[in-house]
C-alpha cells in the first residue's frame, strides 16, 4: 500500500500503549535535564509501516507509572499524536514534535532515547542523510508540514481566482479621471527676477504657458485648461510627487456590488514626462443577506504572496492600528461616472451615494456608507435635503445619540424639529451640535438664527444652558456681540482675568450666565442694559457672588445637610491619598470657590435642588483644604477645576477614573439615597 494518505488514527489506538517497563537501575530515570525517555518501534498498522514513538515522563517512570504520554505515529507522508493523560481522556493532536510538549523548542529538546537501538530505529526508518534520531525525524515531518502548506495553499489559491472572475475589468474613464479631478495640479516654471513673463509648463493640459508674478507654493490657474495648481520655481522643486486612493463601484453577478480600491502615484522629477502608477490595492464583493444586512467579501492585494494568484482573502494587515497606513487606507475618491448604471437594480438604488459624493467632495470610505444605509434608509433623506454633516454622523460616527432618529419617517421625527427650520439647518449644513442647539432652541420657545448657530459651533460651547439663559433677557446679536467683546478685554488683559481662567468663550458664557441667574436672585434690574452688560464681566461677577452667598446660604443650607449623607452613600471614596466628599454645609461651597478662585459658591441652588452634585477632591491627610472641585450631571463630570481653573493632575485623573469604575460604573454605582 502507497504511503501517501491519513494515518488509520482507529487502528493506531491498539498500539499506544506497548506495556514496556523499565529497568530501576537505568540511569536515566535519574537525570533530571532529561523529562521524556523514549522508546521507538515499527509496526504494520491498517495496511501500513508506522514509526512509533513512545514518550514516558521521567518521574513518573521513576515512580512506576510505565503508561506513555504521548504516542507518536509517523509515516511516510503523514504523522499523529496520541495524549494519554493520567486521566484517560485521551485525544489526537496535529503538532509536530517541534511544536510539542510544554517548553519552547519542542518535546525532542528535552528527551532522551532508553536505548541506542531506538535511536537506530528511528535513523533507519527515516532515511535521511546527514542525520539520525529526533533530527531525522523533524526533518521529515517538516517536510510533510511543508507539503501540507503547500497544498492548503493551492486550495485556497484555488477558490480566491474563482471568486477573481467575478470582478469586471476596471471602468473606462478611470485614469483620465484620476488625472483631472483627483491629483494636484502644477505649473512649473524657469524663475526669472523682474516684472517679464516667464516660461512655465503646465502637465494637467501638457502646454507651454507663460506666468507673470508667479511664486513658488502660490496658488493661481492656468492660462489655458483654466485648472487652479501650485506654482513650483524649477529651482526649487527637486521633490515633488504626490499619492492618493481612489475607488470606483461595478455591478456584479445576483444584484451584488464590485467595489475596487486604487492607489495612485505620480511623481514629476521631469515635468513633461511624470511617473504615473496606479495598481488595485483591494476589492470588495457586497451585498445583503436574508435578513437585510450588509455583506462584504473582501480581498487586499498581496504582491509576493501565492504562486497563482496575488489575491488574499481579508483586510490588508497593519503594523499598528495607531499608525497611519497608506496601504491599508480605504479612504478615497470615488469615481462617479458610472454609479447610476452600478447601484441600479440593487438595495443601494436610491442610497444617494452619488448625490453625497457630490455635494461632499471630500474622500470618503464606501463601505460604511452602504452598511449605514442598510440600517437606517433615513440617510436618503438627510442626503436628498442636503445635510450631508448630519448624513456623515449617522454613517461614520454612529454618534448622532438622541438629536438624529435615522428611522423616523417624517421631519419631525428623523431631526425633531419642524419644517421652518428646514431652510436654516440646509443653509449652515448643521452638524450634529447645531441640530441639537437648535431642538434645545425649540423648547425654550427661542427662534433661532444663523449667526448664533454658527458661532455657538465655531466656539466649541459645552453647555446649551449657558446660551439659552442669556438669550431670556436679549437677542441672539446682542449676546454674540457682548460676549465676544468681553472675551477681547480679557485676551488683552483689560479684563481682570488671567490666561487660565478665561481662554476660551464658553468659559466667559458660564461666567455671564452664573451672573445672571445669582442677579436674578438678588433682585436686579436687568431691564437697565448698564446692569445687563456689566462692562467688566469678572468684576460685576466676583462682586453678585458675594452677595449671593449671604442670602442663599440660608435658603439652602438645610437641604445640603439634609442631602449629605445619601451623597456620602453614594460617591464617597478614597484611595491612593486622594478622598472625594460632598459638600456639608453651603459655607463650604463659599470656602471652596474662594479658595480655589473659581464660582462654585454660585452652584449652591443648583446643588441643594438637585440639579447637579457638586463634590470636593481633598488630599486624605489635609481633607478639609480644598483642592479641586468637580461637578456631576446624570452621573457624568461635566467639569473639574483645581485653583484658578487649572487642570486635573495625572494622579487626580487616575483616582478619578478608579473612582468612576467602581461608584458610576453600571456594576458599581451604588443606589441613590
Amino acid at each position: 500500500m502507497s504511503g501517501k494518505g491519513k494515518i488509520d488514527r482507529k487502528a493506531c489506538r491498539a498500539f499506544a500503549d506497548p506495556g514496556l517497563s523499565f529497568s530501576p537501575g537505568c540511569g536515566l530515570l535519574h537525570t533530571e535535564q532529561v523529562a521524556y525517555i523514549v522508546r521507538s518501534a515499527v509496526r504494520n498498522i491498517g495496511g501500513r509501516r508506522l514509526l512509533i514513538l513512545y514518550f514516558y515522563d521521567r518521574e513518573k517512570a521513576a515512580g512506576g507509572w510505565n503508561r506513555p504520554t504521548y504516542a507518536v505515529f509517523q509515516a511516510k507522508g503523514d504523522y499523529a499524536t496520541l495524549q494519554m493523560p493520567e486521566d484517560g481522556k485521551t485525544k489526537w493532536r496535529e503538532a509536530s514534535l517541534e511544536n510539542l510538549g510544554e517548553r519552547y523548542g519542542g518535546i525532542a529538546k528535552q528527551s532522551a532515547f532508553y536505548r541506542y537501538k531506538d535511536e537506530q530505529i528511528v535513523t533507519g526508518f527515516c532515511l535521511i542523510p546527514g542525520k539520525s534520531g529526533f533530527d531525522a525525524l523533524e526533518a521529515v515531518q517538516a517536510a510533510i508540514k511543508s507539503e501540507r502548506l503547500a497544498k492548503r495553499i493551492q486550495m485556497r489559491e484555488r477558490s480566491i481566482e474563482q471568486r477573481m472572475r467575478l470582478f469586471p475589468a476596471a471602468p473606462r474613464g478611470l485614469q483620465g479621471w484620476i488625472h483631472r479631478e483627483v491629483l494636484p495640479h502644477y505649473i512649473f516654471y524657469d524663475y526669472r527676477r523682474g516684472n517679464k513673463p516667464m516660461q512655465g509648463y503646465c502637465p494637467a493640459c501638457r502646454r507651454d504657458v507663460l506666468v507673470s508674478g508667479a511664486r513658488h507654493n502660490a496658488q493661481g490657474a492656468c492660462p489655458h485648461c483654466r485648472k487652479t495648481v501650485t506654482y513650483k520655481a524649477s529651482g526649487r522643486a527637486k521633490r515633488v510627487w504626490d499619492r492618493a486612493t481612489v475607488q470606483s463601484l461595478q455591478k456584479g453577478k445576483d444584484n451584488t456590488l464590485v467595489l475596487r480600491v486604487f492607489k495612485v502615484y505620480k511623481g514629476l522629477h521631469d515635468w513633461r514626462q511624470p511617473t504615473v502608477s496606479v495598481w488595485e490595492n483591494a476589492r470588495f464583493l457586497v451585498k445583503r443577506d436574508e435578513e437585510g444586512k450588509m455583506q462584504a467579501e473582501a480581498y487586499y492585494h498581496a504582491y509576493s504572496k501565492g504562486k497563482r494568484v496575488h489575491w488574499h482573502k481579508g483586510y490588508r494587515p497593519q503594523f499598528s492600528h495607531y499608525q497611519y497606513s497608506f496601504e491599508a487606507d480605504l479612504c478615497g475618491h470615488l469615481f462617479a461616472a458610472n454609479l447610476d448604471l452600478a447601484l441600479a437594480g440593487t438595495p443601494w438604488q436610491y442610497s444617494q451615494l452619488g448625490l453625497f459624493c457630490q455635494m461632499d467632495r471630500e474622500p470618503l470610505e464606501v463601505l460604511p456608507y452602504l452598511d449605514a444605509y442598510s440600517k437606517y434608509p433615513g440617510i436618503e433623506y438627510l442626503v436628498k435635503l442636503g445635510l450631508t454633516n448630519l448624513a456623515g454622523a449617522v454613517i461614520y460616527y454612529r454618534s448622532y445619540d438622541k438629536a438624529v432618529n435615522p428611522e423616523g419617517g417624517s421631519l419631525r421625527e428623523t431631526l425633531g424639529v419642524g419644517a421652518e427650520d428646514l431652510p436654516l439647518l440646509k443653509k449652515v449644513n448643521a452638524s450634529l451640535r447645531q441640530l441639537a442647539f437648535v431642538q434645545e432652541l425649540r423648547k425654550s420657545g427661542i427662534r433661532p438664527d444663523e449667526d448664533l448657530l454658527v458661532w455657538y459651533d465655531a466656539h466649541g460651547v459645552a453647555l446649551t444652558e449657558n446660551v439659552l439663559i442669556p438669550l431670556g433677557y436679549m437677542s441672539p446679536g446682542k449676546l454674540i456681540r457682548y460676549i465676544d467683546g468681553q472675551h477681547e478685554r480679557y485676551r488683552d488683559g483689560r479684563g481682570g482675568y488671567d490666561a487660565l481662567r478665561k481662554d476660551t468663550v464658553g468659559r466667559i458664557l458660564s461666567d455671564f450666565k452664573d451672573y445672571l441667574e445669582m442677579g436674578k436672585t438678588l433682585g436686579y434690574d436687568f431691564s437697565d442694559s448698564f446692569v445687563l452688560f456689566p462692562r467688566n464681566l469678572q468684576a460685576a461677577h466676583d462682586a453678585t457672588s458675594k452677595l449671593y452667598d449671604v442670602k442663599k446660604n440660608a435658603i439652602f443650607n438645610k437641604m445640603i445637610q439634609e442631602s449629605y449623607k445619601g451623597l456620602c452613600e453614594q460617591y464617597r471614596f478614597s484611595e491612593d491619598g486622594l478622598t472625594l466628599i460632598p459638600p456639608r454645609t453651603a459655607k463650604e461651597f463659599v470656602t471652596e470657590g474662594h479658595t480655589l478662585h473659581h464660582c462654585v459658591h454660585s452652584y449652591v441652588e443648583s446643588a441643594a435642588i438637585g440639579k447637579c452634585v457638586i463634590l470636593f477632591v481633598r488630599k486624605t491627610d489635609s481633607v478639609k483644604e480644598p483642592y479641586y472641585t468637580l461637578e456631576l450631571r446624570e452621573n457624568r463630570i461635566v467639569q473639574i477645576h483645581g485653583v484658578n481653573h487649572s487642570a486635573p493632575t495625572p494622579e487626580v485623573q487616575k483616582f478619578l477614573a478608579l473612582w468612576e469604575r467602581k461608584k458610576l460604573a453600571p456594576g458599581g454605582r451604588s443606589k441613590a439615597a
